[in-house]
C-alpha cells in the first residue's frame, strides 16, 4: 500500500476558467510527490494517476470493532443480560417491534456491564453514551439469544443473554473518549482574529454525519486572500495534515473563492472508513505564510493531542493573526448504521 501526501500539480486555475467551475485549485508552492509504505495509524492512501486519489483507510487498532486484535484473541468474555419492553404503534409490525425490543435489551446489558458503569460519568459528560452503547450492542456482543419473551397487547418485553469481552468495551470507551477530547481541543480558538476577516468551512453533509463508504467533500472559503492550514483530526487520535505538510508546500488562497477537497475536480477524493467516532476538520487562514515550526512532524500523521498543544503554543507565541474555523463530524460503520435503522420504529423490515 502506497502513501502520497502531495498531489500531482496541474493548472487548476486555467482549467476552471475554461469550464466555468466556481471551485478553484489551490496555488501550491513547493509541492512535492512522495511514496512510501503505509504504517500503522495512516488513513490517507493515495494512488498515483493523472492526479492523486486519497482514501481514508482504516487504522489497524481499534475502530467500532476489534481491529487491533486477531479474531479469537479479544480476551475472555463475560456473561451479560439485559431487559427491555417496547410498545409499538399501528404502523409497525410485531416483527419490527421485536427487533427494537431486542436492540433495547442489548443496550441495557451493555449499560449494566461493570466496565461501562465505571466510565459512565465521563461518558455521559462527553455525550458519548448513545454512541458507545449502540456501537457495542451492534458489534461487540456474542452469542446473543432471547431468554424470555412476553407480549401483552402491543407491548413486547424481551430478556436477552449474551457474552462480551471487557477488553473490547474498555478499548472502545477509551478510543471514543480520546477522540472526543481531541476534537474539543481542536475546536478551541488558536489565533488572534483579524477584523473583517471571515472563513467558511463545510462538507457535503449538512448534519456532519457520515457512514462507512460515504464520500467526504471539504469546502473552504475565505473572505480575504491568505495562507491556508487545513488539518483533519481522526477518530483514532491521529491528525492528518492536508495542507501544508512535509511534502505539500504552502497553499495561498484567494478571497471569495471556494476551494474543494474531495470533489470530482480535486486531486484528493475521500471515502469514510474506520475507526469511527468524533472527528474534526480545522482550517486556519493566516495573513502571512505559516512558520515552518507549526508544520506537522510526521510524513503520515501526528498524535492529535500533542499536535494541538504544540500548535496552540506556537500560534500564540508567534502572534499569528488571521481567522479560523473548525467543524465537527461524526462517522459510523455500516454495522452500526444498520443497527440504528433497525431499532427505529416505523421502518420497513
Amino acid at each position: 500500500m502506497w502513501l502520497s501526501i502531495g498531489p500531482v500539480p496541474h493548472d487548476g486555475e486555467k482549467r476552471d476558467e475554461e469550464s466555468g467551475d466556481a471551485n478553484r485549485e489551490l496555488s501550491w508552492q513547493g509541492v512535492g510527490l512522495w511514496r512510501g509504505s503505509m504504517s500503522n495509524g495512516v488513513r490517507l492512501n493515495c494512488l498515483i494517476s493523472a492526479g492523486c486519489v486519497a482514501v481514508l483507510m482504516p487504522v489497524l487498532w481499534m475502530g467500532f470493532a476489534r481491529a487491533s486484535q486477531p479474531p479469537g484473541e479479544t480476551g475472555p468474555t463475560e456473561s451479560i443480560r439485559g431487559f427491555a419492553c417496547y410498545k409499538y404503534g399501528d404502523n409497525e409490525t410485531p416483527v419490527q417491534a421485536k427487533r427494537v425490543a431486542i436492540a433495547l435489551a442489548q443496550e441495557d446489558a451493555v449499560r449494566l456491564h461493570r466496565v461501562f458503569v465505571q466510565s459512565s460519568s465521563k461518558v455521559k459528560n462527553l455525550q458519548l453514551e448513545e454512541d458507545i452503547v449502540q456501537t457495542a450492542s451492534a458489534a461487540m456482543l456474542e452469542q446473543v439469544h432471547v431468554e424470555k419473551e412476553e407480549k401483552q397487547g402491543q407491548e413486547i418485553c424481551i430478556t436477552i443473554a449474551a457474552r462480551m469481552s471487557p477488553v473490547s468495551i474498555d478499548e472502545l470507551i477509551k478510543q471514543r473518549i480520546n477522540a472526543k477530547e481531541i476534537s474539543q481541543q481542536a475546536q478551541a480558538p488558536m489565533v488572534a482574529a483579524s477584523a473583517g476577516f471571515g472563513l467558511r468551512v463545510w462538507t457535503n453533509r449538512e448534519d456532519g454525519r457520515f457512514s462507512e463508504g460515504d464520500e467526504l467533500i471539504i469546502h473552504v472559503q475565505s473572505d480575504r486572500d491568505g495562507y491556508l492550514k487545513l488539518d483533519y483530526f481522526q477518530a483514532d487520535g491521529c491528525v492528518v495534515h492536508l495542507v501544508p505538510n512535509l511534502y505539500r508546500g504552502e497553499a495561498f488562497i484567494k478571497g471569495g473563492q471556494t476551494y474543494s477537497f474531495g470533489s470530482a475536480t480535486s486531486p484528493e477524493q475521500f471515502t469514510v472508513t474506520g475507526p469511527f467516532g468524533a472527528e474534526t476538520i480545522k482550517a486556519i487562514v493566516g495573513v502571512k505564510p505559516f512558520d515552518p515550526s507549526l508544520q506537522g512532524k510526521s510524513t503520515e500523521c501526528d498524535d492529535g493531542r500533542a499536535y494541538v498543544q504544540g500548535l496552540q503554543q506556537g500560534l500564540r507565541g508567534l502572534k499569528v493573526s488571521g481567522v479560523e474555523k473548525a467543524i465537527s463530524l461524526t462517522t459510523l460503520s455500516r454495522t452500526v448504521d444498520g443497527y440504528r435503522k433497525d431499532r427505529r420504529p416505523g421502518l420497513s423490515p
